[in-house]
């Protein structure tokens, strides 16, 4: 009997230590979801002054993806799809930046690159 008393009364005291290990427990995983949430406030904005900018590989990259997009229109005449090869093989990114920059986001780009391929775009309905 003493030998099951005992045993009891260990069984108590770990389970009481697991109580505690489960609130402690608990508390962390409030804390971190907590956090988590003040973390994702769309009201808290941080911006980094030097960061803001897009710069010239970046650019590049945007103007190319824009031109592909383009030239994968399958109702785009050959004559556009030419000056629009044309223009990205002939293009560079210092005088874009210096003409229309500088660029806060890839949608300053692309109205840039409205602007620039307006002239250029010819679609076959159009002719």
């Amino acid at each position: 009997m003493e030998i099951t008393g005992a045993t009891t009364a260990k069984a108590n005291y770990v389970k009481g230590r697991d109580d505690e290990d489960d609130e402690t427990n608990q508390a962390q995983t409030a804390a971190e979801e907590q956090t988590a949430v003040n973390d994702t406030q769309p009201d808290i904005v941080l911006i980094s002054q030097n960061n803001n900018e897009y710069d010239n590989d970046n650019v590049e990259e945007k103007v190319n993806n824009f031109v592909q997009n383009l030239l994968a229109n399958p109702k785009l005449t050959d004559g556009a799809r030419a000056d629009l090869r044309k223009y990205l093989q002939n293009f560079d990114v210092t005088k874009f930046v210096k003409a229309y920059g500088p660029f806060e986001s890839a949608r300053d780009i692309s109205a840039a690159m409205y602007a620039v391929t307006a002239g250029l775009v010819k679609y076959q309905d159009e002719e």
